[in-house]
């Protein structure tokens, strides 16, 4: 009777079973570990919002070693963006606060002209007032610069009418703002750069 000698598997095959194996075992493992939520603006979010399911989509992304810097639902729950997101961005941790800051207000008023287009949710404006003195009206700074954190213009029949907005300023400036709309002074709105 004959004997059969079987052949050994070469030492290069069963390292290449090996590192499939090894390989598919680790892509298996990476694929299956969970990934956190990171909320995303569902629109443009403007200063004071406070973030919320409407406002906000949550997504599945891996961002690694900066993931403790952008907000999940978890670390947002409540709190209120500082700066304006815009809309598909996602929402950073440093932007967040708890609502307005020290000796902070916000103000909503109709300026007496339509403000001019570069003015958006986020963007700068200087605050004029025009008053009449000794017959001559005259134009006089009130706020150097203030930050708009909402636009609400008019839909439908008001469409035309003039937009409200909301500006975030120090309180001392809110007093002058106020001061001036109550004497019926026309105030305005004039974009920053």
């Amino acid at each position: 009777m004959a004997k059969r000698l079987r052949a050994r598997p070469s030492n290069t095959l069963l390292l290449i079973i090996g590192s499939v194996l090894f390989l598919s075992l680790v892509a298996f493992a990476g694929l299956n570990r969970p990934v956190p939520s990171y909320l995303i603006a569902a629109g443009n979010l403007g200063p004071g919002m406070t973030l919320t399911t409407e406002n906000t989509l949550a997504l599945r992304l891996d961002l690694g070693s900066l993931a403790q810097s952008y907000a999940t639902g978890e670390t947002a729950a409540g709190l209120v963006l500082l700066q304006p997101v815009a809309e598909g961005e996602l929402i950073p941790l440093r932007i967040l606060g708890s609502g307005l800051g020290s000796g902070q207000t916000s103000l909503r008023f109709t300026p007496g002209l339509k403000p001019a287009g570069q003015i958006t949710p986020g963007s700068r404006v200087a605050i004029w007032q025009v008053v009449e003195v000794q017959e001559v009206f005259q134009s006089q700074l009130l706020v150097q610069s203030a930050l708009v954190t909402d636009l609400q213009f008019g839909e439908g029949l008001f469409a035309g009418e003039l937009p409200e907005v909301e500006v975030l300023l120090s309180e001392a400036l809110a007093t002058l703002v106020l001061e001036s709309i109550a004497g019926k002074a026309n105030v305005y709105l004039l974009p920053l750069p």
